[in-house]
């Protein structure tokens, strides 16, 4: 597998030139979609979104989800923190992956890069699988960490489930393999 340019790029998710940025690279929150096992979008409407450009606005729902679910990832940040023994910084970064332009954006990255951290919004199911291994994970979560692995070049993933509460915490670690990277850029390239 041959990566190049490897780019660290100074935006802030969510914001405009963030979202213009994704439009130019097959990015870690499509890999399910793209590798026929995404939770919100289906393979055949992230190619029509890529072929037509069109995005469609979320809705109210959507929007209050993604409003709570970014105050929990500030207020779990000194938990995951602890969990990985260093400060966790929100990056975005790309890759060409064999001739592949790769986009990932992580919820926390060490200084050093070797560890990432992705979180997602507090629900029992989910918890109930982190609390039993990286191997109990949904699928759509794990090929979202393994493109955000192979993007970053980190060793492992720090997976949290949380509101931002200690209480309402679980994490495990998460690594993907050679094969699994494999079956990630023969999803893309489909």
């Amino acid at each position: 597998m041959n990566i190049t340019n490897r780019t660290t790029h100074d935006v802030q998710q969510g914001t405009g030139p963030w979202l213009r940025l994704r439009e130019d690279f097959d990015t870690a929150s499509e890999a399910p979609a793209a590798l026929g096992v995404g939770k919100y979008v289906t393979r055949a409407e992230l190619l029509r979104r890529k072929h037509t450009g069109v995005q469609p606005d979320p809705d109210a729902a959507t929007l209050g989800r993604f409003s709570a679910g970014h105050a929990a990832e500030a207020a779990a940040r000194p938990l995951a923190e602890v969990n990985v023994g260093g400060e966790l910084f929100p990056t975005t970064m790309s890759a060409e992956v064999d001739g592949l332009r790769l986009l990932a954006s992580l919820d926390g990255q060490t200084l050093l890069g070797d560890l990432i951290w992705e979180t997602k919004l507090w629900n029992e199911e989910l918890a109930a699988a982190v609390r039993q291994g990286a191997h109990a994970l949904p699928e759509h979560y794990a090929v979202q960490m393994d493109q955000e692995l192979l993007v970053s070049g980190a060793d492992a993933c720090l997976f949290t489930c949380t509101d931002g509460t200690p209480e309402r915490y679980v994490a495990c670690w998460y690594k993907a393999s050679p094969e699994r990277f494999a079956a990630l850029v023969d999803g893309w390239r489909q």
